[in-house]
């Protein structure tokens, strides 16, 4: 046998083809699948081509390729997300952990594809890794099969009953349910009619529940996202004179907002860059301007605190109409690379005249952890303000709304570089604006006042853990079923 062919399919036309032709295949299909410029139905098939690849070869140099070829592919993905100024050497800060957190799914489907209830290892194990890395590692929920379903809104209403992992699940079923009949020439009710039924049944559920969300005679404010002129992500910092203009523009927007009907308002992530010496002064404009004007500011900024290396705070000061400041918010949530001072304060929300408001900034948002923080403190709506890149414009803006639809709560999110939207707590961009095109960078719009309970915000994590007690009884049965074959004596 050949560590690149074996006999597992037999008789099949799939071992007539060099295998290396799979691996070939699951990197095309997989850059052809996520984040931007991505072909939605391609990742119902995407990981097809890899799983095959599998089940035809063995030995430690076949699976060697394989994790070669995975981080290629991963790679060709990240490269679709680069642009200026980010360095190309992100892609491998991202594709190669991304790759080493699906690795796992793939070898131990491979080892045990031919026991009992084996099919549904694939898809858990992905799970169970996609919640590890946007749990408890700084590169968020990037690469979450989930997310290739954000044009799709009503697929979206899902990751309301189970959260991304429901939807991440159902992807990778239909993904090694494809890869079983093919292999196998069988089709199963596991394999074919059950995950068909159980994707039609999500999609009349998110049809309807995204149609009923519709003309319901809900109560509603009107928001604003008021973008920034300035341009500034490090150094060089800013000239005082440029940072009166920006300041002056800035003012000026959030006034013509104001008289527009806005009652809350938000300011992009680094609107403007403020010297720790001029904070207390700045501090006190931005409060004078909410109390003038009658609204709700959410006043994003970033404030050195040294230049050599530098570092900075990242941070909003959340007004209240009166000119109080109810909270100051550092992001919790850098991103890798980011010289940002950490934010470790709790998480909270405004009550706005009935309405609870949060916010958060930015990248915080890839962690449904944090969204989760604001379901569990009732907040109605969430403010975000942002600041992203070409590559990244407008999937990031549309991963939020993942984030709306699972706590179900509003989102506004003021982007700079990016797709400025107002969303509903099902999902839907009512307002958009891009800060590539030319406006007046205002951004108005009409999101409810209050939110809707979820059963993820309810039952939160149980799906997975449902995964994780899956793999542990999978795991018993397998050492009891070897255990039983070892106490077997010859005649």
């Amino acid at each position: 046998m050949q560590e690149l062919s074996s006999t597992p399919a037999q008789g099949s036309y799939v071992d007539k083809i060099n295998p290396l032709w799979y691996l070939a295949i699951g990197v095309v299909t997989m850059a052809l699948t996520h984040m931007t410029f991505s072909i939605e139905v391609m990742a119902w098939v995407s990981s097809v081509p890899f799983l095959i690849y599998l089940s035809l070869t063995l030995g430690w140099k076949s699976r060697l390729t394989f994790f070669l070829a995975l981080v290629l592919a991963w790679s060709f993905v990240v490269t679709k997300i680069i642009s200026d100024p980010i360095p190309l050497v992100l892609v491998f800060l991202y594709s190669i952990p991304i790759s080493l957190f699906h690795l796992p799914g793939y070898l131990i489907w491979s080892k045990f594809k031919n026991q009992k209830y084996a099919l549904f290892l694939f898809p858990v194990i992905m799970v169970i890794m996609e919640w590890i890395q946007y749990t408890f590692t700084p590169i968020a929920s990037w690469g979450v099969a989930a997310y290739t379903m954000h044009d799709n809104v009503s697929l979206i209403q899902t990751v309301s009953l189970f959260g991304m992992a429901g939807l991440s699940f159902l992807i990778y079923w239909v993904n090694v349910s494809i890869a079983n009949i093919i292999i196998k020439r069988k089709i199963s009710i596991p394999t074919f009619q059950l995950p068909l039924i159980v994707l039609f049944l999500l999609i009349v559920f998110g049809s309807i529940r995204y149609d009923m969300s519709k003309a319901n005679g809900i109560d509603t404010v009107i928001v604003a996202a008021a973008g920034t002129d300035s341009e500034a992500s490090g150094l060089p910092l800013p000239t005082k004179e440029r940072t009166e203009q920006t300041k002056t523009a800035l003012f000026k927007r959030t006034k013509t907002a104001a008289d527009g009907g806005a009652k809350i308002i938000s300011w992009n992530e680094a609107a403007i860059f403020i010297m720790p010496e001029d904070e207390k002064e700045w501090i006190n404009s931005i409060k004078e301007l909410a109390a003038e004007l009658n609204i709700t500011l959410v006043a994003s900024y970033v404030s050195p605190i040294s230049q050599s290396p530098l570092r900075y705070e990242n941070k909003y000061q959340f007004i209240d109409s009166s000119g109080n400041i109810t909270h100051t918010y550092l992001k919790h949530q850098p991103v890798p690379g980011e010289p940002a001072v950490q934010g470790k304060s709790p998480l909270k929300v405004a009550d706005i005249t009935g309405t609870k408001v949060g916010a958060a900034i930015c990248y915080d948002y890839d962690f449904p952890y944090l969204a989760k923080g604001y379901g569990e403190l009732g907040a109605d709506m969430v403010i975000l303000p942002s600041s992203d890149w070409r590559g990244i414009d407008p999937v990031h803006t549309e991963m939020a709304a993942f984030r709306a639809v699972e706590q179900g709560h509003s989102v506004l999110r003021s982007t700079r570089f990016g797709l400025s939207a107002a969303i509903t707590p099902y999902g839907e961009m009512v307002s958009q604006m891009s800060s590539f095109d030319n406006n007046d960078k205002i951004m108005y719009s009409q999101l409810p006042t209050k939110g809707v309970t979820t059963l993820y915000s309810v039952i939160q994590d149980s799906f997975v853990y449902l995964c994780i007690g899956f793999l542990l009884l999978f795991i018993v049965l397998m050492v009891r079923s070897n255990k039983s074959k070892s106490t077997i004596q010859p005649y």
